[in-house]
């Protein structure tokens, strides 16, 4: 992966403590003034739980923070729409293609079908044309903070980085605490995107070059809040690559949800380290009057990565009469523990980089390839997964439809808290997880993969089927051949009539005007 010129090492333990801090705002009459945190356009749920959303991809010229560009975007805007759901309640897409690629949409930590019209990441949308996704949410699904995106093979880094990608709020969180009911939810969500000369978005994307990060599109807003006030904040990290480890000059946050998934015990920090795909819903009281600054750390993916330095992100605004504060006195919901109990089957993960080829990643010594299958799960199974990163480089381990318990790093026991579909693998370190494979609405074919997308395209990528226990043995039998869910995979079929090899994936380009 590119580097930046100045390079520091980076700690799983080390870079969660060490951070560049600033004092209170102070702005210069230089300074551009800050405009209060916009709201994201949104698509609410009808009385029966549908959500209807139109996502209208297409190139056109956009602010992205402070600055014009020409970029992918939908519904005209860099400021992506939130989709608004609930358990049982169903995603009624309509993702409209006006660009010249292909694309589809993944909806990131949603425990949904992998199949047909549902989270089916081989299906694609060809350009100028019309995909329709009916995604039906199991009424047990956890409330909280998820994401949409493009998923094509070769192409999300580029399409997610330029602003094919958008939040989703699962509503119900609160419900468990209703001494928080009707605190002020703050959806914040986090991007950067690569500056060119050519006012367009980056044909190629060099990860460690200069970049605007923003906040629900925007560059440093205020968000506003009461002396005393408790909000929850959603931090949605819908960036292709970056890493934000945000601080708020000053104050402590309270961890409510990681992932989307409610934590079991309290959790308190003055920081939070946001992996590419990671969401914390956390709650924020509002400190004495004055303007505090929310700041992104500066951080370091290893020798062989990326460093991001140091930047405000927004500024938090105190002000008005004080309130009173408000503080959880419920019990917190219980999760089970997977760390006491027996798996079914132990596998161990490689995620590594190439030795003879820069752009390409490896999982146990092999590039992703789309019309075959990795791995065959029993339907009603616990695994342990052992994740080894022998790279000089973190990775970003997510897998698609099921959370996970992380129970060691590095070997070391780690006290449950609740769970989490991302988690980043130390450089030459390890984590174990442990994945229930329980819930019926997960049978059919997904993936598991680095979420850094520049690793995922090239090759960081593995499938995985879950299938009853009486399919096992025809499943692992057809692997070589896509698995039992080979024919949903439009987007092998494609490359193949276009001249692509699927074995390579190579990535689509846009079409010359």
């Amino acid at each position: 992966m590119p580097r930046a010129t100045s390079v520091r090492p980076f700690s799983l333990y080390a870079s969660l403590v060490v951070l560049a801090l600033a004092g209170c705002a102070n702005h210069s009459e230089n300074e551009p003034v800050s405009q209060p945190l916009r709201k994201n356009p949104e698509f609410s749920y009808d009385a029966s739980g549908v959500t209807h959303a139109t996502l209208t991809a297409a190139e056109q010229q956009v602010n992205v923070g402070n600055e014009r560009y020409v970029s992918l975007v939908f519904n005209g805007d860099y400021d992506s729409p939130l989709i608004r759901t609930r358990p049982g309640g169903t995603m009624a897409i309509r993702l409209d293609n006006r660009m010249d690629e292909i694309t589809n949409l993944h909806f990131h930590g949603m425990q949904v079908s992998p199949l047909d019209t549902g989270d089916n990441i081989f299906r694609i949308t060809r350009p100028h044309q019309v995909g329709e996704y009916n995604v039906k949410l199991p009424m047990a699904h956890s409330p909280g903070a998820y994401w949409y995106h493009s998923h094509f093979h070769g192409g999300s880094q580029r399409q997610v980085s330029a602003g094919i990608a958008g939040p989703i709020l699962v509503d119900g969180m609160l419900d468990p605490f209703p001494e928080l009911k009707g605190i002020k939810e703050q959806v914040l969500v986090l991007r950067n995107f690569q500056k060119t000369l050519t006012g367009k978005v980056a044909s190629e994307i060099i990860t460690s070059a200069p970049s605007i990060r923003t906040v629900n599109g925007q560059e440093v807003p205020t968000i506003d809040i009461k002396p005393g006030e408790t909000q929850l904040w959603h931090f949605i990290n819908i960036a292709a690559n970056q890493y934000f480890r945000i601080r708020i000059n000053g104050q402590t946050m309270q961890i409510l949800s990681r992932d989307g998934n409610t934590v079991t015990r309290r959790v308190d920090d003055d920081e939070v380290l946001i992996g590419p795909s990671a969401r914390f819903s956390v709650l924020v009281v509002g400190p004495p009057a004055g303007s505090y600054n929310i700041e992104s750390g500066d951080a370091d993916t290893g020798p062989a990565g990326d460093s991001y330095p140091a930047a405000r992100l927004a500024i938090l605004r105190s002000s008005g009469q004080p309130v009173a504060t408000r503080q959880i006195t419920s019990a917190y919901p219980p999760a089970e523990d997977f760390s006491k109990q027996a798996v079914n089957k132990t596998r161990q993960f490689v995620f590594q980089d190439s030795a003879t080829d820069s752009s390409a990643f490896l999982i146990n010594g092999t590039r992703f390839e789309l019309d075959r299958v990795n791995t065959t799960v029993k339907l009603g199974d616990v695994e342990e997964w052992r994740l080894l990163n022998p790279s000089q480089e973190l990775h970003q381990f997510h897998i698609h439809q099921v959370d996970f318990q992380v129970t060691e790093i590095n070997g070391k026991p780690v006290q449950f808290s609740g769970y989490r579909d991302n988690v980043f693998i130390p450089a030459t370190g390890s984590i174990t997880v442990r994945i229930p494979f329980r819930d019926p609405v997960i049978l059919g074919k997904f993936v598991y993969h680095c979420h850094i997308l520049e690793h995922e395209d090239g090759g960081m990528m593995q499938a995985i089927q879950v299938v009853r226990p009486v399919n096992y043995e025809q499943a692992v039998k057809l692997e070589p051949l896509g698995g039992l869910y080979g024919e949903n995979n439009q987007l092998c079929t494609y490359l193949r009539n276009t001249g692509q090899d699927p074995k390579t994936s190579s990535p689509l380009v846009p079409s010359a005007k």
